[in-house]
């Protein structure tokens, strides 16, 4: 592992990078190589050995919801991440995971940002990886960004490239916060009463790694997932992919016109999944079809072990590269249709969960530990206990668990010191649909008048209102290239990062 360097104020860097998770690690492996020997490169990270947040996770039944075949941090080597985790596996004595742990994925990400300074310091770049928490960024010398951390360390640079990940969720109820026996935070949770009666808020991949985390610890008491919609993601199967002719005339149009319409494009998607599909769906229920019950999920897990074709998902996968661009043209009553009405099938048919994830919760819908339900419209604290009202009934339970997924409003980004103070002094701006406004074509913050901050660039979990995916691997590899390239053309330019 790469080892800190004691903090102290640097005069001047070409590039500082603030996180050094997944979307860091991308970046660094993208940049790092097209830097000239002597240059000084900057991360700064509040624990640069550590795993970070759901990769964090001791727990061996929490797994990324991709395959190892498909989760590579480098596009131009996408079997990367499978032979990492075939050495590490037969280090191990265990067999290689098709569906790796969080804990895996993690290590994986440290080695890969490890090897990628060394590389880079072998080359004669000068790369300082420092453990501090950066809190403010403010105007320095020239056209360049001072970034300042707590306990004094400071340094400036033409390039300040904030990767800061998933910001944790708002609290979707305030009036419980604070109350005992709620948890913000899903990652951090303490020992339970094995028979208590526990609510998760969330029925996505957080919730369900909530539940993996009560299970392992044998949790006797009953559990209810609760949301708004009580849909539980769908199931990963294979990674085929369909050709998607319709999707292709819609966006070569689009591109044509230079504007799309989200009628127009879900039309072309419907029509290539109807196409690759042996019996059409119910297009109703893909929009809205309920809480998820043990019967479907049984139905879906037995469908996905039989390796039944599944039209949908190989549509899905092949339009997949079209949603930035298509995210891009579509016009702005679109887009919040799109998040109104269409952001909850997206998620749920979009992250899938490993078939073995599935079986650990039907085995628990089965058994009566745990229940799944829609409707989710309020929590209120009574005496000792909570009442969660959802599916149009009261649910009593000793504890609640926000497990509602990361967070992009604009609470959820003012906990973080540093975002809040980029925000409160105009260097960042809200999205309206999740995130900070950004140029797509520079990856660099906009203004309160729409111009961009020269040499403040954002990319992952912040940019979901302007690129719309952020919670993939491979999308977050792709745009960290993207950052990558714009910073190096500008480079060329003229632009000094060097």
């Amino acid at each position: 592992m790469s080892t800190p360097d004691r903090p102290r104020t640097l005069t001047e860097a070409a590039v500082v990078q603030i996180g050094r998770g997944p979307t860091g690690t991308a970046l660094a492996r993208q940049l790092l190589p097209t830097l000239a020997p002597g240059t000084r490169y900057v991360v700064i990270d509040r624990d640069p050995d550590a795993p970070h947040l759901a990769f964090g996770t001791p727990e061996p039944t929490h797994l990324i919801n991709t395959r190892a075949a498909k989760s590579s941090l480098n596009p131009a080597d996408p079997d990367e991440c499978l032979r990492w985790m075939t050495a590490h596996a037969a280090r191990a004595g265990v067999p290689v995971p098709e569906f790796p742990a969080r804990r895996w994925f993690g290590r994986y990400v440290a080695d890969m940002f490890d090897a990628a300074v060394e590389r880079a310091r072998t080359a004669g770049v000068l790369v300082d990886v420092v453990r501090a928490d950066a809190v403010r960024v403010v105007p320095g010398a020239g056209t360049a960004h001072r970034v300042e951390c707590a306990g004094g360390f400071a340094v400036e640079a033409p390039r300040v490239v904030l990767c800061l990940g998933m910001q944790a969720q708002s609290d979707p109820f305030p009036g419980i916060v604070g109350a005992a026996g709620y948890f913000a935070d899903p990652w951090r949770l303490p020992e339970l009463p094995p028979r208590a009666r526990v609510a998760v808020l969330g029925t996505r991949l957080t919730a369900i790694d909530v539940f993996l985390t009560l299970a392992a610890r044998g949790h006797e008491g009953p559990i209810l997932l609760a949301s708004r919609s009580g849909r539980l993601p769908r199931l990963r199967g294979s990674e085929d992919v369909a050709p998607v002719p319709h999707v292709e005339a819609c966006m070569g149009a689009a591109f044509a016109a230079g504007t799309l319409r989200l009628a127009d494009f879900g039309r072309a998607l419907m029509a290539d999944i109807e196409a690759a599909s042996a019996t059409p769906p119910d297009w109703r229920e893909v929009r809205d079809c309920g809480p998820t019950t043990a019967a479907r999920l049984a139905a879906e897990l037995a469908e996905v072990d039989a390796g039944a074709d599944r039209g949908w998902q190989r549509v899905v996968n092949g339009a997949s590269p079209t949603l930035l661009p298509a995210w891009q043209l579509l016009a702005d009553e679109d887009r919040a249709v799109f998040f109104a009405e269409w952001l909850t099938p997206l998620l749920v048919h979009g992250a899938p969960i490993p078939p073995a994830t599935a079986r650990r919760v039907l085995a628990a819908m089965e058994s009566g530990l745990l229940r799944v339900t829609g409707g989710l419209a309020a929590v209120r604290k009574a005496g000792d206990a909570f009442v969660v009202h959802a599916g149009g009934a009261d649910h009593e339970a000793d504890v609640v668990i926000n497990a509602t997924g990361a967070g992009t409003g604009p609470d959820a980004l003012r906990r973080e010191p540093l975002l809040a103070q980029l925000l409160d002094t105009g260097r960042l701006t809200v999205h309206p649909h999740g995130g900070v406004r950004i140029d797509v074509a520079t990856f660099e913050a906009l203004g309160p008048q729409g111009a961009p901050i020269r040499g403040l660039h954002v990319i992952g979990d912040l940019t979901r209102g302007a690129v719309l995916v952020t919670n993939d691997v491979l999308a977050l590899s792709f745009q960290a290239a993207l950052a990558a390239t714009a910073m190096g053309a500008e480079r060329e330019a003229g632009v000094p990062i060097s």
